[in-house]
């Protein structure tokens, strides 16, 4: 509101006139204020011009606006009057003339039509004014322009009643030009800006030419101010920032003096808003297909979607199908798990082409499980190849999803267990071997087993290098041989690595001396042999002797040569079996007497001597068949080489009887047993034959036990007789020097002792035995 107090004269009459200016809805009002008393009335938002006079009536000057070009509309006050007046005249004055720009005459008793009591007497008026009385009296001024601005005061004249005045000032507003918009130095016409770029900053002018009064410019974005420019016809509107929300939003640039407005539709380039995998799985089980989706929003325009597997380092791009929506795009992947996949990071990344430094990502950390894959290693510093005694470590390395529950060990295929005295230990996923022996040698493996399976390592093959020990069964073997007949020895050994070196020694209660180099010879298969014509002198003990790099024999292979002699008598023969026709023996063999040896069965009844059956096998283990069901039968086992049989073993046995034969025997005891003083008589019988078995029991046995003495003198005697030697205890040799000390000389000799007594018998007898 703008109050000021002004000096002026009217009708040479001084006047102190107060001017009150402010914006209302058009209405008036008339009141009559005294000297001194001066009160301003509630103008509501209107304009009006109050003139204050000392001592005289006040008038209100009503402020009318109208735009230039349209229709302006002066009111006209009448008032209340009586019945019986009526308004007469009603003059319109301009800016204080004393002459009336239109006239009504409404006086009654004129012959006049009724558009000939209107009086235009303006020419600026000619053609646009028009008075239209009624109830709400006004002068209508069509097109009204900016010379119509002007004072106007309405005088009604009654019949009876004194004359009113309505003092009105018309303001016209002349409307500016529809507002332009510019931007980038563009003019924006179409309504819609942009695309614009997200986070840049813009600028937009609204320029308004012309319009009085000089309209107030203000930019609305959705109805809220952005921006007032009061008394400007030019408002610049800056944003630093674009945010999201400017997206679609309605910028509305409005002129104040009259409502124009120009309005343009914000259009933005979005960067995505939301990257994210739907419902990431938990775990993939290897060897499936699962599909994975990720949702991308809020990008504009449509983002570009990609899928990577791996590190940062080692990124693995994935094909992927991508749909877009409005405002939301899905990609779709379909992986298929692999053992490879665990622990690698799946991501999902979205970027609008337009911001390619705005990257947006989402990820998971894939969890596949899959059963154990199992690989084994030494432990460090441990070789494939050791030496016999050494420790030894191996580790099995396991991979699987979800951890192992049970790790094995296995060597040829048989488990390992947990012996902590026998050396073997077992921790987690390690096995220490301590003290290795070449027994332990061989191909290892180690299994796994978790909740997806079982996986077994490859095998890793433990080579153990030990010094040469004697093959199997060769460690002490007796040869028997004839005078003047040629013996070849042959020293296998065991050895890692398998190149050896040989010695023998030769030893008895006479001599001790080393082989010399033409009795020694080498076989195809790497074996040492030696070749000799014993003469009675020659019968003791070869000693062989091996060393490689691991180092030497502990003990040596031990070869008795001993003259040759008939077998020794098969012991612990048992029958094993029998039925109603054969009878199955089985004995242990006894010293063959140097020379390859077989075996004889045969079979005698026992009340007759006939013969029933005779054998022949290479092993004491015979099936006697074809014989009478319910007979006693004596066996006889015997031994034979080139050299002569040994004394026979004898068994006794029977066969069962027939099914039929018992259940005769059976009757004909029940058909004694009813005749008259059958019960005394059976009762005898039974005691005598009682008794006479007991004696043929003692007779037999007696027999039996001189028999086995008597056999077991003679066998003694043979082997005295014919062979003359018995392995004798071992003791250890003096070391060689002089002339027949070798490079082997460090090998530790063990000679056994020959007694001497066993070879006084003259050569004679000996050649006689021999062959």
């Amino acid at each position: 509101m703008r109050c000021g107090i002004t000096e002026r004269k009217v009708n040479g009459v001084r006047e102190d006139a107060a001017k009150i200016q402010s914006i209302d809805d058009g209405s008036s009002f008339r009141r009559s204020y005294t000297e001194g008393d001066l009160k301003l009335p509630d103008l509501g938002g209107g304009k009006a011009v109050l003139s204050i006079v000392r001592g005289v009536h006040i008038s209100v000057w009503r402020r009318v606006e109208a735009v230039a070009g349209r229709e302006a509309v002066l009111p006209c006050e009448v008032g209340n009057f009586e019945a019986s007046d009526m308004v007469y005249v009603v003059l319109w004055y301009r800016n204080g003339n004393k002459e009336p720009i239109y006239s009504y005459d409404n006086r009654p008793g004129r012959l006049q039509a009724a558009e000939e009591r209107h009086l235009v007497k303006s020419r600026l008026l000619q053609g646009r004014a028009t008075f239209r009385p009624g109830h709400l009296p006004a002068l209508h001024i069509k097109p009204v322009g900016s010379s119509d601005q002007a004072n106007y005061t309405c005088r009604v004249d009654f019949r009876i009643a004194t004359s009113r005045r309505t003092h009105l000032s018309l303001h016209v507003v002349v409307p500016p030009e529809p507002p332009v918009l510019r931007t980038g130095g563009q003019r924006a016409t179409d309504g819609v800006l942009g695309p614009l770029q997200e986070g840049g900053a813009w600028e937009i002018t609204c320029s308004v030419a012309g319009g009085d009064p000089p309209p107030f410019v203000v930019w609305r974005r959705d109805g809220e101010v952005k921006s007032r420019s009061p008394a400007l016809t030019v408002n610049w509107l800056s944003i630093l920032r674009l945010t999201r929300d400017y997206h679609n939003a309605r910028l509305t640039c409005l002129a104040s003096n009259n409502i124009t407005s120009a309005s343009v539709t914000v259009k933005l380039n979005l960067r995505p808003l939301v990257t994210r995998i739907e419902a990431p799985p938990k775990w993939l089980r290897v060897g499936r297909e699962f599909d994975i989706s990720c949702v991308v929003a809020g990008s504009r325009p449509h983002p570009n979607v990609t899928w990577t597997l791996g590190t940062l380092t080692s990124l693995i791009p994935l094909q992927a199908e991508t749909e877009h929506g409005v405002n939301v795009s899905t990609s779709s992947i379909r992986v298929v798990a692999s053992r490879s996949h665990h622990g690698q990071r799946l991501t999902c990344t979205a970027v609008n082409p337009l911001f390619p430094g705005a990257k947006l990502s989402d990820s998971t950390l894939l969890n596949v499980t899959y059963p154990p894959v199992a690989t084994m290693e030494l432990g460090r510093g441990v070789s494939s190849i050791v030496k016999e005694g050494e420790d030894v470590y191996f580790n099995c390395n396991v991979d699987s999803n979800p951890p192992t529950y049970r790790i094995s060990w296995f060597r040829r295929s048989q488990a390992i267990l947990h012996h902590p005295t026998e050396g073997i230990l077992l921790s987690g996923n390690s096995l220490a071997l301590r003290g290795i022996t070449r027994h332990q040698a061989g191909p290892y493996t180690c299994s796994a087993s978790n909740a997806e399976g079982n996986a077994h390592s490859p095998p890793l093959t433990l080579h153990v290098n030990y010094a040469p020990v004697c093959a199997a069964g060769g460690a002490a073997r007796v040869l028997a041989a004839g005078l003047g007949q040629q013996v070849n020895v042959t020293c296998q050994v065991e050895a890692a690595p398998s190149a050896v070196r040989y010695s023998w020694v030769f030893n008895n209660s006479l001599t001790s001396h080393r082989l010399p180099g033409d009795q020694v010879f080498i076989t195809t298969d790497g074996n040492s042999a030696v070749g000799s014509w014993p003469a009675p002198w020659d019968y003791g003990t070869l000693q062989c002797w091996a060393q490689n790099n691991v180092g030497k024999m502990t003990q040596p292979c031990l070869f008795h040569v001993v003259p040759a002699g008939r077998p020794e008598q098969p012991a612990r023969c048992l029958v094993v079996n029998k039925t109603y026709n054969s009878l199955a023996v089985e004995c242990t063999p006894g010293f063959d007497g140097g020379l390859q040896q077989v075996f004889i069965a045969k079979v005698f009844e026992a009340v007759t001597g006939r013969g029933q059956g005779n054998v022949t096998s290479e092993s004491p283990t015979f099936t006697l068949e074809g014989l009478t069901p319910g007979l006693d039968y004596i066996i006889q086992v015997t031994a034979r080489n080139n050299l002569g049989s040994s004394d026979p073993v004898k068994l006794e046995a029977l066969t069962y009887k027939m099914a039929e034969n018992r259940m005769r025997d059976e009757q004909g005891d029940e058909g004694g047993s009813g005749a008259p003083g059958g019960g005394l008589l059976p009762v005898s019988l039974v005691v005598a034959a009682a008794v006479l078995t007991v004696a043929a029991a003692a007779g037999l046995a007696g027999r039996c036990l001189w028999v086995r003495r008597h056999d077991r003198a003679l066998i003694t005697a043979g082997n005295r007789s014919t062979r003359g030697y018995s392995p004798p205890p071992e003791r250890h040799s003096e070391r060689l020097s002089g002339d027949d000390a070798t490079d082997d000389d460090d090998v530790h000799f063990e000679v056994p002792t020959i007694r001497l007594e066993a070879h006084r018998e003259s050569r004679k007898r000996v050649m006689e035995h021999a062959l």
